[in-house]
């Protein structure tokens, strides 16, 4: 008999293991599937444009002809936040609130249609924030964007897609399009003329010929961190002349020649200090592997280096050297 219960028990728990891997398999497989309808398909592209303006007859900017429109988001959220609850046990006593709010300020339709959408908006909300799947758990753009595709499935199944859409619609797009350049920007493989070219491609892809302003500006040194960051494998690969010369050519696109000059000095400046610490770690290894010293002697030896190396700024140095953990000896 406890040969059978055990047997019985041992099939047992083979099944639930089978069951398990099968799962984990189940939602590896689906994360792959998501991962590569991203590559080929935008979850917005430059077809999608809110009209912020459109209201319906009523004149209530909240709705039009009984969906949501943008500008709910705003409401929605102030309503979360001046009836939030000490938790979800409080949720009828929330919707309870809510409700009253809508019907004192608009029409019963209205209030109630507002109502009906709002319910099932802080439902979604309220499950994203709980729910692990949704959870970022790396800083990889890829699987964010993955998981930015997820929620906003989750919303237009839950509140119809013109709803999850009209209120959402801007902001995932505006994310979606930070997480796509960022996968470009981030591409060791790619050099600076491939970037320059997927970039345009998402650009025009998402935004047609709008311009956009979200991930850069029109601020020059701006612009010019960003050529250093899509000519970083180009620049990478050259030896320390073409570098100079590369860079030297990227900022006259961005930058007066009195701008340049300024640029130089502070080249000239960065490469003193490198030399300068340099110089000070030589001499302070020096003393920090002498065999003749005592801790005590090392310890005012390498403040005495820092002053004649530093001056006035051998203070902040060693703030930065306590920052950091200071030398290893």
């Amino acid at each position: 008999m406890k040969k059978k219960i055990l047997i019985i028990l041992a099939t047992t728990a083979i099944l639930v293991f089978v069951v398990f891997l099968l799962i984990a398999y189940l939602n590896h497989l689906h994360d792959k599937v998501q991962e590569t309808y991203l590559e080929n398909h935008y979850i917005f592209d430059k077809k999608f444009r809110i009209d912020k303006t459109k209201i319906d007859s009523s004149s209530n900017k909240y709705l039009s002809h009984g969906t949501v429109t943008a500008e709910a988001l705003k409401l929605f959220r102030f309503l979360e936040q001046r009836f939030a609850g000490k938790s979800i046990n409080d949720l009828d006593d929330h919707f309870n609130k809510v409700r009253q709010y809508l019907y004192s300020r608009f029409k019963q339709q209205e209030a109630q249609t507002l109502f009906e959408i709002y319910q099932k908006y802080l439902k979604c909300q309220i499950e994203i924030t709980n729910n692990s799947k949704y959870r970022i758990t790396t800083e990889d753009p890829r699987h964010i964007l993955s998981l930015l595709y997820m929620a906003h499935n989750l919303r237009r199944d839950k509140m119809g897609k013109e709803n999850a859409d009209a209120l959402f619609g801007s902001e995932v797009k505006e994310n979606e399009y930070l997480l796509r350049r960022a996968m470009i920007l981030g591409n060791n493989t790619l050099y600076g003329k491939e970037k320059e070219s997927q970039l345009q491609k998402l650009k025009s892809d998402m935004w047609g010929d709008k311009a956009i302003s979200i991930g850069e500006d029109n601020n020059p040194y701006n612009r010019y961190q960003l050529k250093l960051q899509l000519y970083q494998k180009d620049l990478s690969e050259l030896d320390e002349n073409a570098y100079k010369l590369k860079i030297e050519e990227f900022r006259k696109q961005f930058f007066s020649k009195d701008q340049i000059r300024r640029l130089h000095e502070v080249d000239e400046q960065i490469a003193k200090e490198k030399e300068n610490v340099e110089r000070y770690r030589a001499a302070e290894k020096k003393i920090l592997d002498s065999k003749d010293m005592t801790r005590e002697d090392k310890d005012k030896q390498i403040k005495a280096l820092q002053e004649k190396f530093f001056g006035k700024d051998a203070e902040a140095f060693r703030r930065r050297e306590i920052m950091y953990g200071g030398p290893k000896n």
